[in-house]
């Protein structure tokens, strides 16, 4: 759905001069912060290349992810029906190139060209799904096979199966404490699931880890 978006607004981009112009192009590392809650609620983003987490903030400041992003995706569309929710930001997951437009004038191009329009409304749509699912995946499936899907949703765009990603990073995305990730990681290893270096984790047997992900 997203990609529909995407590509329309590649269209515009390349059509219209002013649009073009109100476009900024950024470039991000691994790990770094794209954008904070406010900037989220007056911007629109794309990722043109990478890959982006959203998370949210409980009051007690742990991170929880809402959504995963590839190339194609969009997000801050929520800024123009009034602003994201006040605790969301987005962090990328690797090198990105990331898209963005003001909300005014993508409010403009929503009121001028329906597809781009509607494109939004399944893009804000496709959001609330996403959040519902991770939500779901908390209250019923364990840490094992959450962390397990993880491990391969974060490996899928990586050949050799390398996930880039220390304890914390991994519990913030799950909504859970380091010290479960790290025992959950250790039974994986003993299991010869995966291996471990600085900052990365090697999947040596994605069928084992696909069982367990399925596993509820």
């Amino acid at each position: 759905m997203d990609r529909n978006v995407a590509a329309i607004f590649g269209r515009l981009v390349q059509q219209n001069k002013e649009i073009s112009k109100s476009v900024t192009v950024r470039s991000y590392r691994a790990g770094e912060t794209i954008c904070e809650a406010e900037e989220m609620g007056r911007s629109l983003f794309l990722v043109a290349s990478g890959r982006v987490q959203l998370y949210r903030t409980t009051r007690e400041g742990r991170r929880f992810a809402i959504a995963t992003l590839g190339p194609g995706s969009m997000f801050g569309e929520a800024s123009l029906l009034g602003g994201e929710g006040p605790n969301t930001y987005a962090v990328a997951l690797e090198p990105c190139t990331i898209w963005v437009m003001p909300r005014q004038k993508a409010l403009e191009i929503s009121s001028t060209d329906a597809m781009f329009g509607f494109g939004l409304m399944q893009a804000m749509g496709l959001r609330v799904m996403e959040a519902e699912n991770r939500l779901e995946q908390v209250a019923y499936r364990t840490i094992s096979s959450r962390l397990a899907a993880l491990l391969l949703e974060l490996a899928a765009t990586n050949p050799q199966g390398i996930v880039q990603a220390t304890h914390q990073e991994l519990a913030d995305m799950l909504g859970t404490w380091r010290e479960t990730v790290s025992k959950t990681l250790q039974d994986f290893r003993r299991r010869g699931w995966i291996s471990s270096g600085r900052r990365q984790l090697i999947l040596l047997d994605k069928e084992s880890l696909r069982m367990e992900a399925g596993n509820l």
